[in-house]
């Protein structure tokens, strides 16, 4: 081991050490450090020309928009013209179905519906009398039903009808007794004079024969005006019976009819949903029939992303294409981003008042939730939002060449 030392150093080249410095540093060996620099510079070049080369990125094109539901929103309306007192709902909110969400004021339709209700029972308690008329029953209405004027006037009425027709009876019935009371007198007398024929006028006795049929005659003619006088008073009360249960059908209809409006004063959600827009703000405001007053996204309709894309970027999205969703709702920094997929592509376009030519473009959502806060939140229509579609890949080198291509271009082209 000292052997090795002192060989080494015996051999030890120190020609340069008695040198002047500058020969000295011409002749000491390069550093192994600046040889380590240059070629890690080379090969850092070496993969950057490379990376520029292979290396790529996705090329999206980014659309503004907002969430949409992907079928029939529920717009509701009112059945009549009214007036608005109360507005129970806001934009954004979930409402369950038949929940109230607008009332309007029902002084239009309920002095109506009063008066329908009163004719009505006008009508019934008129029924009732007319029937008792026509099958010979007492005319006993309940006074549950009808207020005590209003059985008064038709008992008045119902007795007034019946005391007439007994008074036209009673005098038939009294015209006809005379004639029978006449009719047996002269049978007694025409007998009598039968057995005297020899000592009286014949003339006397065929006058008290034709005084027998004249008299059957008028008993006749007193029956029928009997039959005709309980055929009219039961015809008339049956026709007006048959009149007043036609109105009153008719009037049934106009209540119920009535009573509908009257519940569609209240105006409800037909489905379970969130609150789109609500077109009436305004507490009096007067709506008319089918006016539009709020719009329902239902809750089982799914939704979709509309965005509007540049026609200078229009050419290049097909429908399959991936899409990447930021909700400005949710900082997409912070809570992420929706994956997507275009559905759709307009053929022809729209002009929009900022923008210009745009086309619509139709994503659907793969994903409707985004962690917030530890929580689950959903994306809901009418949120806006900035879609990226993916409409392939390119070579990094060439986002540096190409403005070079068309510098040149431009620039050799123009005179």
């Amino acid at each position: 081991m000292i052997f090795d030392k002192i060989k080494n150093l015996l051999n030890k080249d120190d020609s340069h050490e008695f040198k002047p410095l500058l020969s000295e540093i011409e002749d000491s060996p390069d550093s192994p450090l600046g040889l380590f620099t240059f070629w890690t510079v080379v090969a850092l070049i070496v993969f950057a020309g490379l990376w520029l080369f292979f290396g790529k990125v996705d090329v999206v094109i980014t659309a503004r928009g907002m969430v949409i539901p992907d079928g029939e929103v529920k717009i509701i309306q009112p059945l009549d013209a009214g007036v608005i007192s109360q507005i129970l709902v806001k934009e954004g909110v979930f409402v369950k179905k038949d929940d109230v969400l607008i009332e309007i004021d029902p002084s239009s339709t309920e002095p109506a519906l009063a008066s329908r209700e009163e004719n009505l029972k006008n009508i019934e308690i008129e029924i009732e009398r007319l029937d008792a008329l026509s099958s010979g029953k007492l005319f006993n209405p309940d006074s549950s039903k009808y207020n005590a004027e209003l059985i008064k006037n038709q008992r008045d009425i119902y007795n007034s009808s019946l005391a007439s027709y007994n008074e036209q009876l009673d005098s038939a019935y009294t015209e006809k007794s005379n004639y029978e009371n006449l009719l047996a007198a002269s049978v007694d007398r025409e007998s009598r004079l039968k057995k005297v024929m020899d000592i009286i006028s014949k003339d006397e006795y065929i006058e008290e024969v034709n005084k027998i049929k004249s008299y059957r005659s008028e008993i006749a003619k007193v029956n029928n005006n009997i039959s005709y006088i309980k055929a009219k008073f039961m015809t008339e009360n049956q026709k007006e019976l048959a009149d007043k249960q036609k109105q009153v059908t008719e009037l049934k209809a106009e209540v119920d009819q009535t009573k509908f409006r009257n519940t569609k004063q209240r105006i409800t959600s037909p489905v379970d949903g969130h609150v789109d827009k609500i077109f009436m703000h305004t507490i009096g405001g007067v709506v008319q029939p089918a006016q539009q007053l709020i719009s329902i996204t239902p809750v089982d309709v799914p939704l979709l992303v509309k965005v509007q894309v540049l026609n200078k970027d229009i050419g290049f999205v097909k429908e399959d294409m991936e899409a990447k969703i930021k909700v400005d709702t949710f900082s997409f920094q912070k809570y992420g981003l929706l994956k997507g997929k275009v559905i759709n592509v307009s053929k022809s376009s729209i002009i929009d008042e900022k923008l210009g030519p745009v086309y619509e473009v139709f994503i659907q959502p793969l994903e409707t939730e985004l962690m917030v806060e530890g929580k689950q939140e959903s994306i809901s229509s009418g949120m806006s939002l900035a879609a990226e579609i993916k409409t392939g890949k390119r070579r990094i080198i060439e986002f540096f060449i190409y403005p070079l291509i068309k510098y040149l271009d431009e620039s050799i082209s123009v005179r």
